[in-house]
């Protein structure tokens, strides 16, 4: 009887450390999930708080190319001295989010897309490209001056086509940003 008894308390001892093995990989595992979905809740604020910064960046260059466009209107874009810093637009929360999958997570294919074209637009080279273009009109506009400003005159529809163009990009480029942010506050 007490080997019964000895071998009852054996099976329960063992039975209990199996049990709290059990219930500390539960509290583990559950622990994962709660800081993982902290973290996760985390990265979606940065991201949400750089996209606004981002809107910011947009906006200033919109009030840039408005005061491109007036400085080609007035013919006096030899004093125009404006500079669009679109390498700045900030990607390194978006960047940590892509690579983590969890932009495929929270936001569909569509603005996806759309944020990868922001991306390839807003870089050095087409800061380079873009503040290039300007220098190059300046530099058409004082040249023609001098020569009573007829190509001036022939080529001033085609750099303010040129400006609507880069100020419709940045709107777009606006537009994006602040949807993916909506999209980003159904699920903060």
């Amino acid at each position: 009887m007490k080997d019964q008894v000895g071998h009852i308390n054996y099976f329960f001892q063992g039975f209990g450390v199996f049990l709290g093995v059990l219930a500390g990989v539960g509290i583990t595992l559950l622990k994962d999930l709660i800081v993982e979905k902290n973290q996760e809740k985390k990265m979606l604020k940065n991201l949400r708080f750089e996209l606004e910064w981002n809107i910011k960046k947009i906006e200033s260059w919109l009030e840039e190319i408005i005061n491109y466009r007036n400085a080609v209107s007035t013919d006096t874009l030899d004093r125009y001295f404006g500079y669009f810093d679109l390498s700045r637009f900030v990607h390194i929360t978006i960047d940590n989010a892509f690579a983590k999958g969890l932009l495929y997570k929270h936001l569909d294919h569509d603005i996806i897309g759309k944020l990868q074209v922001i991306f390839s637009e807003f870089t050095i080279f087409m800061e380079n490209h873009l503040n290039n273009q300007t220098e190059q009109n300046k530099l058409l506009l004082s040249t023609n001056i001098e020569e009573g400003g007829a190509v001036w005159k022939k080529n001033k529809t085609k750099i303010v086509e040129d400006i609507q163009f880069w100020e419709d990009q940045f709107k777009k480029s606006k537009k994006v940003v602040k949807d993916c942010i909506k999209l980003l506050d159904e699920k903060i």
